[in-house]
């Protein structure tokens, strides 16, 4: 009988074990309570993010804390905000950001044969859907979808910048 008893014994601490080095070894679900969001974002019914460049989205808190928000990437079109570069719940101002990279010496959108030293960017939003946005989403706890077509007839400059320094000195 007393064998039985420290055998069932040792068995359960065993287990215990085991049970605490899996959960030591787990991620937390998601301490921060960051909810997920994803979306669609497109320009004049295109999905935007399909050239290359930078093209983003961020979630600016309105409100105290700034550590609530998110940003991520937009690729063609899509993004997903989750676990840890989720956003907490709250209201927020939405900013999009899309520029496209050109060929400094075909004045076209670059391509992956383009050099990386004579390439700028193009911004294709004007400041209303970025730096100056007043798009306003809240995220609550569950599912958050932001879908967003901007509308615009916002012509971008993608005129190269004039050469300054020792580029201009230089005629290059």
């Amino acid at each position: 009988m007393k064998m039985t008893t420290k055998f069932n014994a040792l068995f359960a601490l065993v287990a215990l074990a085991v049970c605490a080095a899996a959960t030591v070894g787990c991620k937390p679900g998601n301490p921060d309570g960051r909810e997920d969001v994803k979306g669609t974002i497109t320009l004049n019914g295109e999905p935007i993010g399909k050239y290359t460049g930078i093209c983003s989205i961020q979630f600016d808190p309105v409100g105290d804390d700034k550590r609530a928000g998110g940003s991520g990437p937009i690729l063609d079109g899509k993004y997903l905000l989750t676990g840890n570069d989720g956003v907490k719940p709250g209201k927020y101002i939405v900013k999009i950001y899309y520029q496209v990279s050109y060929d400094g010496n075909t004045g076209e959108i670059a391509t992956t044969e383009s050099g990386d030293l004579n390439q700028y960017l193009v911004n294709y939003l004007p400041p209303e859907f970025n730096d100056r946005s007043q798009i306003e989403f809240e995220v609550v706890k569950g599912k958050n979808v932001f879908d967003y077509n901007i509308e615009t007839d916002f012509q971008p400059d993608t005129s190269a910048p004039e050469k300054k320094g020792k580029a201009a000195v230089a005629g290059e």
